[in-house]
């Protein structure tokens, strides 16, 4: 698996990141009264807020991907965040797991699946492949 996805470089793997998240984060924004009601859970300003910190987290990510140097210069950065997004979301789902419905289910395990996921995808495109021993 790491040897497909080292066949990318980490400025396919950050725009891919954008493609798949920008659509979730304009759905958050956009319908974020129906699915409050629809999820259960924390209500409508959480989805609201976290449509418009993962659209800004896009955007922050477009941007690098367009600037080479500002990808090299926080490319760790850019792990740790997805990282620390991932476990926020996993720690936010148990705290409203009694309250949660299928869809709130879905949507907490998409934002602790898709960071984790990217950040791994990352890591291993931006790391040199290893090289085989001298025999």
């Amino acid at each position: 698996m790491k040897n497909m996805i080292r066949q990318f470089s980490v400025k396919q793997i950050v725009l891919t990141d954008v493609f798949l998240s920008t659509p979730m984060a304009l759905v958050l924004i956009l319908a974020a009264e129906p699915i409050a009601q629809w999820a259960g859970g924390p209500g409508a300003t959480f989805y609201l807020a976290a449509g418009i910190l993962t659209l800004l987290w896009c955007l922050d990510m477009a941007a690098m991907a367009i600037n080479e140097r500002w990808l090299a210069k926080h490319y760790h950065l850019m792990i740790v965040v997805d990282v620390s997004w991932g476990l926020l979301s996993l720690a936010l789902m148990v705290w409203f797991a009694p309250s949660l419905q299928p869809l709130g289910w879905v949507l907490f395990a998409l934002n602790v699946l898709v960071p984790l996921d990217m950040a791994w995808m990352k890591r291993v495109a931006g790391a040199d492949a290893p090289q085989p021993a001298l025999r």
